[in-house]
């Protein structure tokens, strides 16, 4: 942007300069685009493109694919380090003790995301097909790209945020991850009009991440690996308007509620939803994609037999219920079981012809985009939506070979086809070419999805199966189980927090926990909770009395032993009468009460019980209290010693409740959800006041002494580092050496 300058302030702010900067003495890079902005625990960082390869263009406007990129800390000191790192061709990234090392970590992995499939245009919308554009680069080409770019598709849309709210819209390129490839014909001996072809690979964002780590459909009827691909020919003839095609497929897990757990190279698959769950979500998926590219021809090629017919069994009678039910409409979808290695045994991949035959008709009614010049010509109606287990290896065979028969039809339509008896054959070295297009494009998805090459390539490549591509897919599925032993569930953490989808400290976590979580999480532990403060009151709580103050804390706790970790919630109710313990989800309900009148000391304080990732051990997030009380119910002689119950309050995803009454005085519980938000140390404050203020008024003589309520530290961070135990240290230094 010539003239124009955006600056990125160490305090946070973003703004753009109407002037051109000069610049310093101090080290600097050149830049082809500005990713994002992202914060971790210790820097806030401009995520920018530093090395990036033309690999053609499109409608006259080139595109890009991202090589390096560079993640440039927001602070003085840490930017000029990084910058003059990236300028001797090193690393960005900082290190410094444990948790330095992590967030390293973490930088180096968002790196690694963006040098894998980034594909950019300045003047072009790579988000959104050419019949979503009428056959246009952009909508406008005097607005930025990213006021019109499809957010399912943009890949960075989440990091670019800041740039948004900013104004600076002009620099926020919208990358897209997948693949693009091209290639040239040049007429040659056919005497024929030259004319390019591109394969362009989106892949979704909607539920995007890895291998095992992502499967099937969630409740929304966001699928895993779901990816438009399309196909464009662009032809131009002297003096003529440019001619551009465009064909239209697209992939993606099978749309029910599945999961397939990584153990061993062939592990098997189960549907975890119930039929009715998973009608509503492959409904909401159909219908999304039946309004955006209309009639779904479905082709499912997993095994009719064996260990993936389960799910394939389920994907079709799912889509029959959702037909019966009339949730989408059947004349807009045709289902197509093809079980791919029953029909291409004994490597006979000739049989690949068969189902070209089988969907002819369904070819032929959905036709393609053209569109020459100003004018659009005829438009797609409808999409093959092509699936396996995976979505990569047969799925890619099988997109090839349906791509290649319409580009036959297409050079047919527009009158430039050498010898249309002849096919694709009929042009030398055409056919090569397409060959190697799709297989790089199923290289690329796999390497994205799955961590190595796309198996069965040879056949992309070659048209036939031979030993040494047997070979090969042996060698990726072997690769394919260590990423996702070892790997896959890092980077889905990371991928989900770039979509904006989890904090921080989830990455964090990941790295200490081995397990990523899904997107969502967050609510649905929210929903949980309020279900189980409902059920607590419901159980523990006889009317008429009331629940002032309700939260979710960690199970009651015994003292001098910090590094227990509990296994799942607990809830905390102040009553008017007492304080209620109940574990969440215990059947029948256990529920610990401590009668106000016999609390004699309220501690409130710093309360660590782990020390692996920074915000476990900020103080401000955790926090609790102990409550010192007469086992009797009745307040204790001062010589009695009194029991001891330690609560730690949750941080994320807390629900507050309380009574309030109605119009016809009935109690009802309702959310307080400006407390919510707060921090566990400030919640603490909160409840621990709200309990002596109702001890005085149930008559607590000890509740009017200032020695009542103490505020100090029960576990420090200090003294739960001294007292990890050995297994803890050890568990340590394994993540240290897998991660760090």
């Amino acid at each position: 942007h010539p003239g124009r300058t955006l600056v990125l302030a160490f305090d946070g702010s973003i703004h753009v300069d109407d002037s051109a900067a000069e610049a310093g003495g101090g080290p600097s890079i050149a830049v082809d685009a500005v990713a994002g902005i992202f914060e971790l625990e210790y820097h806030r960082y401009v995520l920018v493109v530093t090395d990036s390869a033309r690999r053609g263009s499109v409608a006259g406007c080139d595109v890009y694919e991202v090589l390096e990129a560079a993640a440039l800390p927001l602070d003085g000191a840490g930017s000029r380090a990084a910058l003059d790192g990236v300028a001797k061709g090193g690393s960005a990234a900082e290190a410094g003790g444990q948790f330095g090392r992590m967030e390293a970590r973490v930088v180096d992995e968002v790196v690694r995301i963006f040098r894998s499939g980034m594909f950019y245009s300045y003047a072009y919308d790579l988000t959104r097909s050419l019949q979503a554009k009428d056959g246009a680069a952009v909508d406008d080409p005097h607005q930025p790209l990213a006021r019109a770019a499809d957010r399912d598709y943009w890949f960075n849309c989440a990091i670019q945020q800041p740039l948004l709210d900013a104004g600076a819209e002009a620099w926020a390129v919208p990358l897209v991850q997948g693949s693009m490839q091209f290639a040239r014909y040049e007429g040659g001996s056919t005497g024929c009009e030259p004319f390019d072809v591109c394969v362009l690979s989106r892949r979704n964002c909607r539920r995007p991440g890895l291998r095992y780590e992502r499967r099937g459909a969630n409740a929304d009827g966001d699928v895993a690996n779901f990816v438009e691909t399309e196909q464009i020919l662009a032809v131009a003839g002297p003096g003529q308007p440019q001619h551009l095609v465009s064909f239209v497929q697209t992939r993606g897990s099978m749309p029910l509620l599945w999961k397939q757990p990584a153990t061993g190279l062939h592990p098997v698959p189960a549907v975890a939803g119930t039929s009715e769950e998973n009608a509503a979500a492959c409904a909401k998926h159909l219908q999304r994609e039946i309004g955006r590219l209309g009639r779904q021809v479905l082709v499912n090629l997993v095994e009719h037999r064996g260990r993936e017919a389960v799910v394939g069994a389920a994907y079709a009678e799912t889509v029959g219920q959702c037909v019966a039910a009339e949730a989408v409409d059947a004349r807009q979808v045709r289902y197509v079981p093809w079980d791919f290695h029953d029909e291409t045994r004994g490597m006979q991949h000739g049989a690949l012809a068969r189902i070209v035959d089988e969907l002819r008709r369904e070819m032929d009614g959905m036709r393609y985009f053209w569109h020459a010049g100003s004018e659009t010509l005829t438009r797609q109606q409808g999409v093959f939506r092509v699936n396996c287990m995976d979505c990569l290896d047969r799925t890619n065979v099988v997109q090839s070979t349906l791509a290649r028969t319409v580009l036959n039809d297409q050079l047919v339509r527009l009158g430039i086809h050498a010898a249309p008896d002849r096919g694709l054959a009929a042009y030398p070295g055409l056919d090569a070419a397409l060959s190697g297009l799709w297989a790089n494009n199923g290289d690329y998805l796999s390497r994205q999805y799955a961590g190595t090459s796309a198996m069965k390539g040879d056949y992309t490549r070659t048209g036939k199966r031979n030993i040494g591509g047997i070979l090969n897919d042996a060698t990726y599925s072997v690769a394919r189980l260590w990423n996702s032993t070892f790997r896959d569930y890092f980077s889905q953490a990371v991928i989900d927090y770039l979509m904006g989808s989890h904090r921080a400290d989830a990455v964090f976590h990941t790295l200490v926990d081995l397990q990523s979580r899904e997107p969502g999480h967050a609510e649905q532990a929210v929903a949980r909770r309020v279900a189980a403060i409902e059920a607590a009151v419901a159980a523990a709580v006889l009317p008429p009395e009331q629940v002032h103050l309700s939260c979710i804390v960690q199970p009651p706790l015994a003292l001098n032993t910090p590094k227990v970790r509990p296994a799942a919630d607990a809830v905390l109710l102040v009553t008017g009468a007492a304080v209620v313990v109940c574990e969440a989800g215990a059947e029948p309900p256990v529920a610990t009460r401590i009668e106000l009148a016999a609390l004699s000391r309220i501690q409130c304080g710093e309360l660590v019980t782990d020390t692996r990732t920074p915000r476990d051990l900020d103080p401000e997030r955790n926090c609790g209290l102990v409550l010192s009380f007469a086992a009797s119910g009745s307040q204790p002689p001062a010589a009695e010693p009194a029991s001891q119950a330690m609560l730690k309050l949750v941080d994320g995803a807390q629900v507050v409740m309380q009574h309030v009454p109605g119009p016809d005085g009935s109690l009802s519980l309702a959310r307080l959800e400006s407390l919510e938000g707060l921090p566990p140390r400030v919640l603490a404050d909160c409840v621990c006041s709200t309990i002596q203020a109702l001890a005085l008024s149930a008559g607590n003589a000890a509740a009017s002494d200032s020695r009542f309520a103490v505020d100090a530290p029960i576990v420090s961070a200090d003294a739960a580092r001294k007292g990890a135990s050995l297994a803890d240290k050890m568990a340590s230094r394994l993540h240290s050496a897998l991660w760090l």
